[in-house]
């Protein structure tokens, strides 16, 4: 019999990457979740594994996957850390070691060949955009937007490969369609690298439709950020741009007054689109009127007898298609109108929907300057990942640095309804307690304008010092731009590079940051993780308030209100320990190396003078003798 997985993983890792990586140190972190990991994929089951900043925890769950041979699917939070995983990682690994890897995105991130052949420019912009798609088709091997150097296309709505629009083996573009190349890399490959929205789809797809391969092994990287990934997929979301855009591409008046589109030769169907187009305009503008941004829909909706008669439009419409324009148009498009009333079809089911509500879902409207959307999703998605991702691998890993507060996984395992897994949290090799300064600033309530200005002068206090950049997370937009106005001109005159979060892209912002010592960064949720900066160039974090949710948005508020209901205490066993977890993600941001030394400036006294506030230093205080 040979060796156990665990201990071909662990020689694997002494003499292959060790002997790879010259500056390499093994750490009793890693070994021990690599272990975790190799029983796991091994045996079955589920385990949970939280591994502090600087485990090595790729590598702890790669290594394993890669050696037993299994077909594995490995899930991170974002396209980004898809191509981060494959290029420094598996590329690695795959110089030690023969394997296969690849990259899954969903469908929309790959051209149509048929789509472009049959797409006809309606002014010189889109001219010429369509002449530089079809020099890069004839050159790409991927197909992948991200491959186009240039700023993605606005046409690329009418050209990127979709479900709805697709005729299979049936297409002649078949053998060259590079979402069908694609499917066959990821079928081949030992693993595929897809990211949570992905997992999300296939797991709402019937057997003989799913896009990603069987697979043996699931590894959810990055698993705190799964919830929110998956609610964002599961359930419903009507905006009103999503129906503008079908209804444009039937039928859309040109700046002269002639109509574009599909349906642009059906003239008996002009009034019938244009009434269609109208009623949806009166309904967005009374959802506006009537409902307040991101303010929970209870009981009966109020717009019910509205939201039904629109349904009944959309479905009129429907069957005026149907009659009129089948058997009548070339195949090209008679496939886009097909496509444009399924998707006709779909919004007039999340209509109803939306209008009756579900057990277990929330509901409620987003409306803001340039966006307005009714969305339902639910309270939770542990049944979605009971009944429909668990029981698709023999085996489930979920990693993350955090997913247990203070070594306690009891709030993230119920709201990913993993109370069965295994679990495992190994603590950060480094050594906070000497790498890390912490101070904790009194008196600064950022609910009025003395707070701002106070927290204003941390800023630049910090910035004075001059030994290197400094990160600055916020809670919110408003006290960050106010924030902002009160430091940036005297940041600037310090000699320094204050950058805020929107005024240009994270990765570049980022990427500037990493390249000096002088960048001040003011940056909102996305901030809080995913952000690695070693160095001198992030030598100080400034975390502004305690990252606790807004109390009233809908999922968090759907969700205190069932722990209530339940007779349990919604602060401590949701508000506190997703607070805890957040605060942790922030806190990982500093160190970066076992040679990284910085500081740490909390401007949230509640951490010392509330009985919680010892929850969030335990949380990142593995040794809890304080820094």
């Amino acid at each position: 019999m040979g060796l156990r997985l665990a201990q071909r993983a662990l020689n694997f890792l002494k003499a292959d990457v060790a002997g790879a990586m010259p500056d390499y140190e093994l750490r009793n972190p890693q070994i021990d979740m690599m272990e975790s990991c190799s029983k796991t994929i091994e045996e079955g089951g589920a385990l949970m594994a939280e591994a502090g900043t600087g485990t090595g925890k790729t590598f702890a769950y790669l290594i394993p996957l890669i050696l037993s041979g299994k077909k594995g699917i490995v899930s991170t939070r974002t396209i980004n850390l898809q191509g981060q995983l494959a290029s420094k990682d598996l590329n690695f690994l795959s110089e030690l070691v023969p394997f296969s890897y690849t990259i899954a995105k969903g469908r929309g991130n790959y051209l149509c060949l048929r789509r472009l052949n049959a797409f006809r420019a309606e002014n010189d912009k889109e001219a010429d955009e369509y002449t530089d798609l079809v020099n890069w088709a004839s050159q790409t091997e991927t197909g992948d937007a991200e491959d186009y150097k240039l700023k993605k296309p606005l046409i690329w709505k009418d050209i990127y490969s979709e479900a709805d629009a697709c005729r299979g083996k049936k297409c002649s573009y078949y053998n060259q369609c590079f979402y069908f190349k694609a499917r066959q890399r990821w079928g081949k490959a030992q693993i595929v690298v897809a990211n949570h929205a992905l997992i999300g789809i296939n797991a709402m797809l019937s057997e003989d439709s799913k896009i990603l391969p069987k697979a043996d092994v699931l590894v959810i990287d990055e698993g705190h950020a799964l919830d929110n990934a998956l609610s964002e997929q599961i359930g419903i979301n009507l905006s009103k741009r999503g129906f503008e855009n079908i209804l444009n591409k039937l039928l859309k008046p040109d700046e002269r007054g002639n109509y574009k589109g599909l349906l642009s030769k059906s003239q008996n169907l002009f009034s019938v689109v244009e009434s269609l187009r109208t009623e949806m305009e009166l309904f967005w503008d009374v959802v506006k009127r009537e409902l307040e941004h991101r303010k929970t829909i209870k009981g009966t909706f109020a717009l019910a007898n509205f939201s039904s008669a629109l349904s009944f439009s959309i479905r009129s419409l429907i069957e005026d298609i149907r009659t009129s324009t089948m058997g009548l148009f070339k195949e090209d498009e008679e496939l886009e109108i097909k496509a444009s009333i399924i998707k006709l079809k779909t919004y007039a089911d999340g209509l109803e929907t939306l209008s009756e509500g579900m057990d277990g879902f929330v509901r409620w409207p987003e409306i803001e300057e340039k966006r307005i959307a009714l969305r339902m999703s639910p309270i939770y998605p542990r049944d979605f990942i009971r009944e429909n991702i668990i029981p698709e691998y023999n085996s489930v890993i979920v990693t993350s640095a955090t997913l247990s507060v203070s070594g306690d996984f009891g709030f993230t395992e119920k709201i990913l309804g993993l109370e069965d897994s295994k679990k495992l949290s190994v603590p950060s090799p480094f050594d906070l307690r000497n790498q890390v300064a912490m101070e904790i600033k009194k008196g600064i309530n950022l609910l009025n304008g003395e707070g701002i200005e106070r927290l204003a002068g941390v800023i630049i206090d910090e910035a004075s010092k001059k030994d290197g950049g400094i990160l600055t997370l916020f809670t919110s937009r408003d006290v960050m731009k106010k924030t902002w106005e009160l430091t940036a001109e005297k940041l600037r005159n310090l000699g320094l590079n204050p950058m805020i979060q929107g005024e240009m892209p994270s990765r570049t912002m980022l990427d500037i940051m990493r390249e000096g010592k002088d960048s001040v960064l003011f940056g909102l949720d996305s901030f809080w993780e995913g952000v690695d900066v070693k160095g001198d160039s992030l030598k100080c974090l400034i975390i502004t308030k305690l990252p606790f949710e807004v109390p009233t948005e809908p999922i968090v508020l759907a969700r205190t209100e069932d722990i209530e209901k339940n007779g349990g205490n919604p602060f401590y066993e949701y508000s506190l320990p997703r607070a805890v977890l957040k605060f942790k993600q922030g806190f990982g941001r500093l160190i970066r190396l076992k040679t990284d030394k910085g500081r740490i400036i909390i401007c949230d006294e509640r951490i010392k003078t509330k009985a919680y506030g010892k929850r969030f230093l335990e949380s990142v205080l593995q040794d809890k003798k304080g820094v």
